[in-house]
């Protein structure tokens, strides 16, 4: 059963921790030897302590114990100096987040970006046909998802003479859309074969007098257009490897470009990073001449360079 303490003996602790003067050992002593430092105004405000962006107050105090271990300031002055090396190096750091921020939201984005770019302009391809009757094929054929349209334009054609017998009418538009009008050309071959595979195009191929052979019938016909049509996709997959390869390799050429933030960013990072740096030394002088001065030794006055333009 646990007892109770009595109030004297708890008044007799209380009145042992006012007399307590700290640690004893070494070991004890370096390790509070800074914790008034932690009171300083700038460590005070230079950490986010809420938010997305929270900072950890620990790693800087941290930071500190560690600068002032090295640099052992003495004195209020020293170490106001010590700190403000030490807020230095803290904003030092952020401005290598930022860098790093703005590179990896160009890399991150980019592929994405460039996808939605193509599947664009494929879409205003198709969207604005050609007025010459060449068709919009070859354009198609210079990005992935231009060659991905045309194999499921392929697939689609297809899927109609397999099922239907013919193309439907959307389909026939899209694909003289695609593969032009031109007489000779894989459109035009196209469409005169469907146009034989219907019962419409047969009977007017039969009663056209100047034809001295019967026209093939509407299966020939139709193993016909899906011969074309396979030999096209095969030659789509071709593509496909080219395209893929010469996509990738200008992908490549420009994440190597976002490896540094580039324009408006890389100056405003310069500038805040010159800005800190030129703080953070003159600190770092300043406290190593007070230091000097404390051990006696001889310090010669700062050299102050005036620029002017006269004479």
């Amino acid at each position: 059963m646990a007892t109770e303490t009595s109030l004297s003996k708890v008044e007799a602790n209380r009145q042992n921790a006012r007399l307590s003067t700290g640690p004893k050992s070494d070991a004890g002593k370096a390790a509070v030897k800074w914790n008034a430092m932690k009171h300083g105004l700038l460590a005070k405000e230079v950490v986010i302590r809420t938010g997305d962006g929270k900072e950890s107050r620990a790693e800087f105090q941290t930071l500190l114990t560690l600068l002032a271990d090295d640099l052992q300031p003495e004195g209020v002055l020293e170490e106001m100096l010590v700190e403000k090396i030490a807020v230095c190096y803290w904003r030092l750091r952020r401005v290598v987040r930022c860098e790093v921020g703005e590179i990896r939201g160009a890399l991150d984005t980019h592929e994405f970006d460039q996808a939605i770019k193509r599947v664009e302009a494929v879409n205003d391809i198709l969207e604005w046909p050609s007025l010459t009757g060449k068709g919009c094929e070859k354009r198609l054929l210079t990005s992935t998802a231009g060659v991905e349209r045309l194999m499921k334009i392929v697939e689609g054609l297809k899927y109609d003479i397999e099922e239907h017998g013919v193309f439907c009418e959307n389909a026939e538009k899209e694909m003289l859309n695609v593969f032009g009008r031109d007489e000779g050309g894989f459109g035009h071959d196209l469409f005169f074969y469907n146009w034989l595979a219907s019962a419409k195009g047969q009977e007017a191929a039969k009663s056209d007098a100047e034809n001295e052979e019967p026209p093939p019938d509407p299966d020939t016909c139709r193993k016909i257009i899906l011969e074309m049509l396979a030999e096209k996709e095969e030659s789509y997959k071709n593509a496909m490897e080219v395209v893929q390869e010469h996509e990738d390799f200008r992908t490549q050429s420009q994440l190597a470009k976002f490896s540094l933030p580039g324009g408006e960013s890389s100056d405003r990072i310069l500038r805040y990073e010159t800005a800190i740096e030129r703080q953070m030394y003159r600190a770092m002088n300043q406290l190593e001449r007070l230091q000097r001065q404390r051990r006696g030794e001889f310090t010669p006055p700062p050299v102050n360079v005036v620029l002017s333009e006269e004479g």
